[in-house]
């Protein structure tokens, strides 16, 4: 127990100092400790931790798309570790991110899983960082009423801990949404209750209150009073707020805070009368905002700037940026839309593998041993497959099958592709199935296949045609010049230590893999004398 706990200490105190990388060497810093403990770390465990570690350095560096891919694979490491309330935060936190890329789809079924799974999760500081995400996730898709209940409840959480902290971060967060909120009424012409603007000075002043100076500074949560005064027709003021602290931020405040500062402050400078300095800070905001990948920060950026240049007088540079604004709308627009009509096509196919089931006892009980995407078992109807006693065979064959390169598919042809992979490759092994043999997916891309009464050679030649069907079937029908291939695993022994089977096929599956995959692994033959 005590090397557990030194281990997540370990791993805790990494997080922290990831946490609060502000400068370029420090973020250096923790990437390069956090990657070279990635080439040694080989359980699945420890390589989310270390994901969820460098997804916190990206995240201060404010590179979006990279953190949503270290979060994501992070989740996938924590369900094959069977860590189920950490794969809800990883996820949590890849919804977030996938949200502010405008990854409608992708985005939308992090964020149910996430919430569904919430109720299980008792662990307030887990709690904390799951609702404070999924207050994200509703601010990038511009729900300001639900985001405030997730960051409430994430603030209620925080507060139960007594983590000071968190405390300051859930206000900022809460002003933040608020302040959005007032921005984006302004800005489709609808005006803003006095109560809402009231309510934003009051979180902005206890958190100003209550924060360290080094959290002030580190988030620049100074600018949350800035634009409360420039909401409220005193821009001068928020400009002597931001002078206040000028000499200060430029090696401590998070790169995620930068954009934010550079764009209230162009606001403040143009409702004071100086739009020539005004469209100095925008432009600095959209530099940094695009640098992100954040497509809800580059709009507010860009939407700043052309009010910017039009106050200066520069109509032609105002209707352009105008143009830039119109254009990233209709492709957000765009890709998002793509997205719900792929959603709807793989839920079309999902409902009619539901469409043979005879009542909703029985689609209850199926549902619990099926995975939902391919529609064959899931890890549950394996272990019962193996520990039930109806069966007469005293030997097993157990054969892990994983998807070469699944990432890369994923990555160059997009996640409905990598889902139809999957479901095709779940379909063949199902067909392939015969009586006393099961097929399930066990977890991301890695399938596991039993066999009762099987010696290790005709497991090994039984694998050997699985990964032929695989490597042949056509794949093009899913994308021009896609090429799937598996590496597979095989060990057999006694069916009562079916546990031991599967680690060694696991193992052997490692060797196929690290043998150049597309290839089967067999483990040494049990011997009779033991």
């Amino acid at each position: 127990m005590d090397e557990i706990t030194g281990v997540e200490a370990r791993y805790r105190d990494l997080f922290e100092r990831a946490s609060r990388a502000a400068t370029v060497e420090e973020c250096d810093q923790c990437v390069t400790e956090i990657e070279q403990m990635l080439v040694s770390a080989t359980a699945p465990g420890d390589l989310g931790r270390l994901l969820m570690c460098r997804a916190r350095v990206r995240s201060n560096q404010w590179r979006t798309a990279a953190v949503y891919e270290d979060a994501r694979e992070a989740m996938r490491m924590f369900e094959r570790a069977g860590e189920g309330a950490l794969a809800v935060d990883a996820a949590s936190w890849a919804a977030a991110h996938a949200s502010r890329m405008g990854e409608l789809s992708v985005a939308s079924e992090l964020a149910t899983r996430s919430l569904v799974a919430l109720e299980s999760v008792e662990d307030d500081r887990l709690r904390m960082e799951i609702c404070n995400r999924l207050g994200i996730f509703c601010i990038s898709f511009l729900d300001y009423d639900r985001a405030q209940e997730q960051f409430e409840a994430s603030l209620s959480a925080a507060e139960r801990l007594g983590d000071l902290e968190k405390i300051c971060r859930q206000l900022h967060n809460i002003a933040d949404g608020l302040l959005l909120a007032v921005q984006q009424r302004r800005l489709a012409y609808v005006q803003s209750g006095d109560e809402e603007l009231a309510h934003a000075e009051a979180v902005v002043r206890e958190l100003l209150a209550r924060a360290t100076d080094e959290f002030t500074l580190r988030t620049a949560s100074y600018r949350l009073l800035a634009e409360v005064l420039c909401e409220l027709g005193r821009a001068e003021e928020g400009l002597a707020v931001l002078d206040q602290f000028r000499g200060q931020t430029g090696d401590i405040a998070l790169a995620a805070q930068r954009a934010a500062l550079a764009w209230i402050e162009a606001r403040c400078l143009r409702l004071a009368g100086r739009p020539a300095e005004a469209v100095v800070a925008a432009e600095r905001a959209v530099a940094i905002a695009r640098y992100s990948d954040d497509d809800h920060e580059s709009m507010l950026a860009l939407e700043e700037l052309s009010a910017c240049q039009e106050a200066a007088g520069d109509i032609d540079s105002a209707l352009a940026t105008a143009r830039d604004v119109k254009a990233s709308i209709w492709t957000i627009h765009q890709r998002q839309t793509r997205q719900l009509v792929q959603e709807v096509w793989g839920r079309a196919d999902f409902l009619r593998d539901q469409a043979t089931l005879q009542s909703q006892a029985a689609e209850a009980g199926r549902r619990a041993d099926e995975d939902a995407l391919t529609g064959i078992g899931n890890r549950r109807v394996l272990e019962r497959f193996l520990e039930s006693e109806t069966h007469e065979a005293q030997q097993i064959a157990i054969i892990v099958v994983d998807i070469d390169h699944f990432k890369k598919v994923n990555d160059t042809y997009g996640l409905p592709i990598g889902d139809a992979v999957l479901r095709r490759i779940g379909h063949l092994l199902r067909d392939e199935m015969r009586p006393h043999e099961v097929a399930v997916r066990y977890g991301g891309d890695e399938f596991v296949v039993g066999l009762l009464g099987v010696d290790m050679d005709a497991a090994a030649g039984f694998a050997e045609r699985l990964r032929r069907r695989i490597e042949e079937l056509d794949w093009s029908v899913l994308a021009t010049m896609l090429r799937v291939t598996a590496s597979l695993g095989v060990a057999s022994g006694a069916r009562l230590g079916w546990k031991a089977v599967f680690s060694d096929a696991d193992a052997a599956l490692h060797a196929a893999k690290r043998g150049g995959r597309n290839a089967v692994s067999t483990a040494p033959k049990p011997n009779p004398a033991e």
